[in-house]
C-alpha cells in the first residue's frame, strides 16, 4: 500500500513549517513511517532558488551592452527553477518514500509556484510547466492575513527575504484564495484552515482531519470538519 502525499501551503508566516513538523511528530507516534519535506529542496535546482531568494544569485545580464550592476534572475528563469526542482523532489524522494509505504508531509508544493511567481508571470504558462508534478492526497492550506504574518515573521527572522513584504505577501494570499476557488483537478482536495488561530488550535484540527483520512484510506469518505473557511472539492 502506497503512502499518502499531504502538502501544507500559505504565505509566509502562516506556520505550514510549524504544522509540518508537528504532523509529521504525530503521524510517526502512531506508527507510521513518514517523511518530512519542503520546497524549495536542498537539491541542485532548489540551492540555485534559495540563493536568488536571498539576493546572492542574480543574472549576469548582456555586459557587451550593459556593463552596469547584475539583474535579478528573470522571474520565468526562476518559475522554471522552482518546477524543476519539485520534478527532481518527486523522482527522487517523494515518489520513492510513498511506494516504499511511507506518508508524505510536504510543507511548499505546486500552489506556492502559482501564488508567488503568479505575480510576475502567466498562470496558465505556470499550470503548463506543472503539469506533470503528482496531486497531493490531501493540501492543507493555512490562511493568515499580511499583518498577522508579517508580525509573526519579525520575532522570529532577521532578514527578509524577495517575497517577504507585508505589501506582496497581501497579493500572494489573494493569489492564493483565487486559485483555491478555481477547484482545479491539478490541485486535487483542498482544506483550508484559519491559521490565525492558536497554533495548538490549529494542529488539533489538522490531526483530526489526516486520522480520519489515514483510518479510512480512502478520500471518497466525508472529511467535512467546522473549518473556518472549508473543503474544497477539485471539479
Amino acid at each position: 500500500m502506497t503512502g499518502l502525499f499531504i502538502v501544507l501551503e500559505g504565505i509566509d508566516g502562516s506556520g505550514s513549517t510549524t504544522q509540518g513538523d508537528r504532523l509529521t511528530t504525530h503521524l510517526r507516534n502512531r506508527g507510521y513511517p513518514t517523511v518530512f519535506t519542503h520546497e524549495p529542496t536542498g537539491g541542485p535546482a532548489g540551492m540555485l532558488i534559495r540563493l536568488a531568494l536571498e539576493g546572492r544569485l542574480t543574472g549576469s545580464g548582456t555586459p557587451a551592452i550593459d556593463p552596469g550592476p547584475k539583474n535579478e534572475l528573470d522571474p520565468e528563469t526562476m518559475a522554471l527553477l522552482y518546477a524543476a526542482d519539485r520534478i527532481d523532489h518527486l523522482r527522487t524522494q517523494v515518489e520513492p518514500a510513498l511506494e516504499s509505504g511511507h506518508h508524505v508531509v510536504c510543507d511548499r508544493y505546486v500552489l506556492s509556484s502559482l501564488a508567488y511567481q503568479g505575480l510576475t508571470s502567466n498562470l496558465d504558462w505556470l499550470l503548463e510547466i506543472n503539469r506533470h508534478a503528482r496531486v497531493p492526497d490531501l493540501t492543507l492550506y493555512l490562511d493568515v492575513d499580511a499583518t498577522s504574518a508579517k508580525r509573526r515573521m519579525r520575532q522570529t527572522r532577521f532578514s527578509e527575504d524577495l517575497y517577504e513584504a507585508e505589501a506582496i505577501l497581501e497579493k500572494v494570499r489573494y493569489n492564493y484564495l483565487e486559485l483555491i476557488s478555481r477547484e482545479d483537478e491539478q490541485f486535487g482536495r483542498i482544506l483550508t484552515l484559519d491559521a490565525g488561530e492558536r497554533r495548538e488550535s490549529v494542529t488539533a484540527r489538522i490531526i483530526a482531519v489526516v486520522d480520519r483520512l489515514t483510518g479510512s484510506r480512502s478520500l471518497d469518505d466525508d472529511l467535512t470538519l467546522p473549518l473556518q473557511y472549508g473543503e474544497h472539492e477539485p471539479k
